[in-house]
């Protein structure tokens, strides 16, 4: 009986400092992924501003097609569309 309050009692203290450690990580990827998102954009902006104005608008228009392209693309296998027999 001791020793199961013994085992129940050192892995609560385990539990709270993995817990810290995991909020720690947390912060941490946190801050690596919001710096890779302004290192992105930075890269980015620097990218466009090398190219032309005519192909910025081209870069432009081709961003803007794909995306309506993509939000509008339909399901693979649909329920909707099967056919009948």
């Amino acid at each position: 009986m001791a020793l199961t309050f013994l085992i129940l009692f050192s892995t609560v203290g385990a539990s709270a400092q993995s817990r810290k450690r995991l909020r720690e990580l947390e912060k941490m990827e946190k801050s690596h992924e919001e710096e890779a998102d302004a290192d992105n954009s930075e890269a980015i902006e620097r990218h466009l501003s090398i190219q032309t104005k005519k192909t910025r608008k081209e870069m432009k228009r081709y961003k803007k097609l794909s995306k309506q392209y993509n939000n509008n693309k339909r399901p693979l296998f649909s329920k909707g569309r099967r056919r009948r027999r």
